[in-house]
């Protein structure tokens, strides 16, 4: 499958996952919602496996692959749906807006990648700063928002870890394998989660149930699919690239949805964050050509 198409796919998933994580703990609580999402979507791999008759590869390295993997789920979903209680889903996708920095950071250490050239970090610093422009209505001295700021936080840095951790590995399985692996691994860690915070299945919503499947079909099955794909047949800073993109079209879905008005403040980040990303990608090529 063309990279692009998998990159388009997995920007589209990502842009819409954290108004669907709120949506999905309307009239419930987040540990129910994603340990629910996790296993409907490997209950689906394992289908999908069984279809295809495929068995899971279970030597050494796919097993290390399987439970990195499976740790990077559990402990970012985890935090972001937690986080998703007490901030907007917009600054969830402004903080993890950060991730090619602290990607690079990690690449930097773990794969030896020569990552900060000076056209690709000015073209992240305008980006994030588009970032911060859309969102600075969010920005709020609450004690919750602290809380959850520090837990998205905690979730993006994890990922970035855990994406650099699984290129370094470089396990031969598709990103079917790993993602059922990764969900086998993750998914007695969300139900025991939900068992420890009194087991209660709540009653919920139609938006939320709808949102939950949404989540375990596009988020859990072939969000996942796409994003190890990605991180197998691509670089690092094209997987750490897809967060910057994110908040913009999350905004303009939260417009759409929700009915949120657009300022001419955000519109002015919108064109800094493609700015931005016009300078990531193609700066230093342009700046080759003209040299």
């Amino acid at each position: 499958m063309p990279i692009y198409i998998v990159f388009l796919s997995v920007v589209a998933i990502w842009s819409t996952t954290p108004l669907a994580i709120q949506w999905s703990t309307l009239g419930s609580s987040f540990s129910f919602s994603v340990a629910s999402r996790m296993l409907i979507g490997l209950i689906l791999c394992m289908l999908l496996l069984l279809i295809k008759r495929q068995s899971l590869p279970l030597h050494k390295q796919a097993l290390i692959n399987y439970l990195y993997a499976g740790a990077g789920i559990f402990v970012t979903m985890s935090l972001v749906y937690y986080s998703a209680l007490s901030i907007p889903s917009g600054l969830i996708s402004v903080v993890f807006g950060l991730t090619p920095i602290i990607t690079g950071v990690f690449a930097l250490i773990l794969l030896k990648d020569k990552f900060f050239s000076m056209s690709k970090m000015t073209g992240l610093l305008l980006g994030l700063s588009g970032l911060f422009i859309i969102f600075k209505h969010s920005f709020t001295f609450a004690e919750t928002l602290v809380v959850g700021l520090a837990s998205v936080t905690l979730a993006m840095a994890f990922q970035s870890y855990i994406s650099v951790k699984l290129k370094q590995i470089n396990a031969h399985t598709s990103a079917l394998e790993t993602t059922t692996g990764a969900l086998m691994v993750s998914v007695p860690l969300f139900m025991m989660t939900w068992i420890l915070s009194g087991a209660s299945i709540p009653d919920t919503s139609l938006v939320a149930a709808l949102s939950i499947g949404y989540l375990a079909i596009f988020g859990s099955v072939i969000g996942f699919m796409s994003y190890y794909y990605l991180i197998k047949h691509s670089s690092v800073r094209v997987v750490g690239i897809v967060p910057l993109i994110t908040p913009v079209f999350a905004l303009i879905l939260g417009s759409t949805l929700n009915h949120e008005q657009l300022t001419l403040t955000q519109l002015s980040g919108i064109a800094l964050v493609l700015f931005g990303l016009a300078i990531y990608e193609y700066g230093e090529k342009a700046l080759k050509n003209r040299l």
